[in-house]
């Protein structure tokens, strides 16, 4: 009898005493009179003493068996207890849920985002990694990594969680200095402040012309606040999300830059391991952070089909 057949026929002989005969115990567990009995004689032939005296209607315990019951019932109280945890998490949203996104992704957005989510539901834990490196996420455990598209086929699924357009912009010291672009093959001419996800070959459409035009600068960055950081100092030009700075093209302190023209849209995206969104708190998460950014989804306010369902397998 191997160890995880031992604990099986514990739980078996524990049942039986609950129940007060093999009969009602098989009824309860599903199982056969004979497959009760077997696994009752199996024990205690492992064992090696007797657990029950038994007549035609009934039995009793020997004093073996008035001492094994006690370990045997605390078993099946743990394992009940198991069981019922496991469906909390799947039911309840509650228990701990691991976050992965870019540094200035998660301050941005996703962080302020997290605050409101955990106090609506201050049952779920939360660890936060904020990092630009590209995360490993079933070898690490993580449970939601925030990462931007289109992305690669893999055994992961993901869900959009918004749209927005990418545009090119400077500040308004840098037009201070130099003339504003009119054409796409203006750009060459004018400093860049080049972030390491964006391709030096910007490729622009305008009435359903494209344009390609490859441009360079004095500052790279592997980060998108720090590329903030250098547009707004007037370093150059830029290729940055509209929902990121909406608010300074409108107070004129950064000035769009050939504004006819449409670069590739920047999709953002939860991606997680297949199954884990049937959890509550991993399915309600997702539902929050959909919702919460549905103000700057241009997927869902230009009439574009935005719509993704969470995974439910």
């Amino acid at each position: 009898m191997s160890a995880l057949d031992e604990v099986r026929a514990m739980m078996v002989f524990a049942r039986v005493v609950e129940e007060g005969g093999f009969s009602a115990a098989a009824r309860t567990m599903g199982l056969s009179r004979a497959a009760i009995s077997h696994q009752i004689r199996q024990l205690e032939a492992k064992l090696g003493v007797p657990l029950l005296r038994r007549s035609t209607r009934n039995f009793s315990l020997t004093d073996a068996g008035t001492r094994y019951y006690d370990s045997c019932r605390t078993i099946a109280i743990e394992a009940e207890a198991a069981r019922k945890r496991v469906e909390e998490l799947r039911d309840e949203p509650v228990g701990r849920v691991s976050v992965t996104c870019s540094i200035h992704l998660g301050n941005l957005r996703i962080v302020p985002i997290l605050d409101r989510f955990r106090q609506a539901y201050p049952n779920i834990a939360l660890d936060v990694h904020l990092t630009d490196e590209v995360v490993d996420v079933i070898g690490q455990g993580i449970d939601i990594a925030i990462r931007s598209g289109p992305l690669k086929d893999s055994e992961l699924k993901s869900l959009k969680l918004y749209q927005t357009h990418r545009v090119i912009v400077a500040s308004s010291g840098y037009f201070n200095r130099v003339d504003q672009p009119t054409t796409p093959e203006d750009l060459v001419d004018h400093d860049w402040v080049m972030y390491s996800r964006v391709p030096e070959t910007l490729k622009l459409v305008c009435n359903g012309q494209e344009k390609q035009v490859r441009v360079s600068g004095n500052v790279r960055v592997d980060n998108a606040t720090a590329r903030l950081q250098f547009l707004r100092g007037g370093h150059g030009l830029a290729v940055v999300p509209l929902c990121d700075v909406q608010g300074e093209l409108q107070s004129g302190e950064l000035i769009r830059v050939l504004p006819d023209y449409r670069l590739n849209d920047l999709e953002i995206y939860a991606v997680f391991a297949a199954g884990v969104s049937r959890s509550a708190k991993i399915k309600s998460l997702l539902e929050y952070m959909r919702h919460d950014l549905r103000g700057i989804d241009i997927s869902r306010n230009d009439g574009l089909d935005g719509d993704s369902n969470i995974d439910q397998t």
